[in-house]
C-alpha cells in the first residue's frame, strides 16, 4: 500500500485556532503555574490523551514540556480535570485535542481556562473526511455519509490506533508546535519527519504480521479498534459496551454469546481502563476456545513496552497475534 508520503502539504490542513477568552475563572489566579516561568525555557504543551502526548513529546523533544490531561489507566470518556491541570492550561502555549467527541468536557474547556494566547490543534481535523468511520460501525465497511464536517458523535474518534491516520496527526502536531515555537521550526520538522518514517515502517510491519492471522474477527469491550481492524482486514464483529459506562443488558449479553458461537470468534478484547468482568462473562457463556485478552489503546509513558507511539501499537499487535493466530 502506498502511503503517499510525498504529499505532506495536504496533511497539514489541521485547524489551528487562536481562541478568544469567553470566561475567565477568578480561581485561576490562585492556581499554581498560572503565567509562571517556563521550565528551562521549554514550550508548555497539553495533550488530552496519552497517545497524543507521545506524539507531542516525540516531535517536540527537549524543546517542550508536555502535560497529559487524561492520565494512564483512566478513561477519556469519564475522567475529570484537576485544578492543577486547569492551572497548567492557563499558562500553556499549545493544547492538542483528539476531537470527534472523545472527551465530553473538551467543548467548553478553553472558556474555562482563561488563556487568550492558547493555540489549539484538533488532531481529527487533519484527517480527511473520507478516512473517517461512523461511530458504532463495528462489523461495517461503510464510511460515514456526512462529508460536511467532523461532527461530535458522528464519527468514531479512535483515530490514533490506525498508524496511517496517525501520520496526519503527526502533521497536525508539527504545525502546532511550529506556530507556537517558530524559533525551533527546523528542529520540530526534522523530528516530525523522522517519526513519520518510523510510523510508515510500522504500518508495513503491521500489514505483514496481521496477514498471517488465521482468525480475523473479534469482539471488543467498546469500539476502540474499528480503524485498526478496517486498515488491516480484521473485523470488530461486536462490542460489549455500546456507550461508555453503560453495561449491556442480559439480552445484549445473550446476543454477544450467540455471535461468538455462530461465527467461531475466539477472542474478546477487554481494555486496561475498564473492568473485564462482563467480557469474562461473555467468554464463559460462549464456551469453547473463547478467551479474554487485555489490550491498551492509550498506553503509559512510564512503561517502555508501550511508552511511545510505535511501541504502543506493537504492544497491542503482539497480544492480537497471540489471540488470532
Amino acid at each position: 500500500m502506498s502511503l503517499g508520503l510525498g504529499g505532506r502539504g495536504s496533511w497539514r490542513r489541521a485547524r489551528i485556532l487562536v481562541l478568544a477568552v469567553v470566561t475567565a475563572l477568578p480561581v485561576l489566579a490562585l492556581l499554581p503555574g498560572c503565567g509562571g516561568e517556563r521550565s528551562g525555557g521549554r514550550l508548555r504543551v497539553a495533550a488530552d490523551i496519552v497517545p497524543l502526548a507521545m506524539i507531542c513529546r516525540e516531535v517536540g523533544g527537549d524543546r517542550v514540556e508536555v502535560e497529559t490531561l487524561v492520565p494512564p489507566g483512566s478513561s477519556p470518556h469519564t475522567y475529570e480535570l484537576t485544578a492543577g491541570q486547569v492551572g497548567f492550561l492557563a499558562g500553556a502555549d499549545l493544547l492538542v485535542m483528539n476531537g470527534l467527541g472523545l472527551i465530553p468536557w473538551e467543548e467548553d474547556l478553553c472558556s474555562r481556562v482563561g488563556n487568550p494566547d492558547l493555540v489549539v490543534v484538533e488532531a481529527s481535523e487533519a484527517v480527511p473526511a473520507e478516512e473517517l468511520l461512523p461511530a458504532g460501525a463495528e462489523g461495517s465497511e461503510d464510511r460515514g455519509e456526512d462529508r460536511d464536517g467532523h461532527g461530535h458523535g458522528i464519527y468514531d474518534p479512535h483515530l490514533w490506533l490506525d498508524p496511517v491516520l496517525a501520520l496526519h496527526i503527526v502533521d497536525a502536531v508539527e504545525e502546532g508546535l511550529v506556530r507556537v515555537g517558530p524559533q525551533y521550526a527546523g528542529y520540530f520538522r526534522d523530528r516530525a519527519s523522522e517519526l513519520r518514517a518510523e510510523i510508515a515502517s510500522l504500518h508495513g510491519e503491521v500489514e505483514r504480521r496481521t496477514a498471517a492471522f488465521t482468525h480475523r474477527e473479534f469482539i471488543s469491550f467498546h469500539s476502540s479498534w474499528a480503524y485498526f481492524a478496517h486498515r488491516y482486514g480484521l473485523r470488530q464483529a461486536g462490542v460489549i459496551e455500546e456507550l461508555p459506562g453503560k453495561e449491556p443488558s442480559v439480552g445484549e449479553i445473550a446476543s454477544l454469546v450467540e455471535l461468538a458461537r455462530s461465527r467461531g470468534i475466539r477472542a474478546i478484547f477487554a481494555e486496561e481502563q475498564f473492568n473485564p468482568r462482563v467480557a469474562e462473562t461473555v467468554a464463559e457463556e460462549s464456551g469453547g476456545e473463547v478467551r479474554v485478552w487485555v489490550l491498551d489503546p492509550l498506553g503509559d509513558l512510564a512503561d517502555p513496552r508501550r511508552g511511545d507511539y510505535c511501541a504502543l501499537i506493537r504492544y497491542n499487535l503482539g497480544i492480537m497475534e497471540e489471540a488470532l493466530r
